[in-house]
């Protein structure tokens, strides 16, 4: 029997580790993983403890430079699991970082202007946004244990084309450049007042999980990142 499969995760926030740990389970095919949430914290119920969004996975980066004298990916998060997962949305890439209150950042591309492309193709712009991801880390390269996660526009598309492959938006082959997503799903009543509700996407888990090859066949950030993660994998 194969080991289970160490799968640390750094993401924006509650709801998208969700969509995260369906995909994961998706992509293993029955295989056991061991999931551990890295950050935001999260409680039992799957609510944040501490800060989420783009911005904390930028300061939880930046940490792993303060940890150590060498390398980020030399940092004992890396040694203690099979991989790492780093989730930013590409909607990111047209933020700036005084957006979200950071005062002191490096001189990227995030930093001189916004790194948002014209789309299509959406990997021009999750290809600018993870050069940016990485220049947090003061890498030049992905780490060997990490795995990029910058769904376009947002995670809530892969939802979308999951939960709803019948609606007008997720039908459109150019659904990765539309920002359609999250008003479709307050619609669908998973977004409420502008918040995600954790209930539903826990509810619909393991729909997500199950569409998962349509949604790979979809969006194509949704392929590379299964291609990415299952290299790992295959790897170990």
């Amino acid at each position: 029997m194969s080991k289970p499969v160490k799968v640390a995760f750094v993401m924006e926030g509650s709801t998208d580790y969700v969509v995260l740990r369906a995909v994961v389970r998706a992509l293993l095919k029955g295989r056991d993983f061991e999931p551990t949430r890295v950050w935001p914290e999260l409680d039992a119920n799957l609510r944040p403890m501490a800060e989420g969004g783009w911005g904390a996975v930028y300061k939880w980066c930046r940490q792993l430079l303060k940890q150590g004298d060498g390398p980020a990916h030399d940092n004992p998060v890396f040694a203690m699991n099979d991989m790492v997962v780093m989730q930013v949305d590409a909607d990111v890439a047209r933020k700036k970082y005084s957006d979200y209150g950071i005062n002191d950042p490096p001189d990227d591309e995030l930093f001189r202007r916004t790194c948002e492309k014209p789309c299509p193709p959406p990997s021009d712009t999750s290809n600018a946004l993870r050069t940016v991801m990485l220049g947090w880390m003061g890498e030049t390269a992905v780490p060997p244990k990490a795995v990029l996660c910058t769904p376009s526009k947002s995670i809530e598309t892969w939802v979308l084309v999951a939960l709803f492959p019948g609606d007008a938006d997720a039908m459109s082959p150019r659904i990765e450049c539309w920002w359609s997503a999250e008003p479709r799903l307050r619609r669908y009543g998973l977004i409420k007042s502008g918040q995600k509700l954790i209930d539903k996407y826990v509810a619909n888990e393991k729909g997500i999980q199950d569409a998962w090859p349509d949604v790979r066949a979809k969006c194509s950030e949704a392929e590379r990142f299964s291609t990415d993660f299952l290299a790992l994998v295959s790897a170990d």
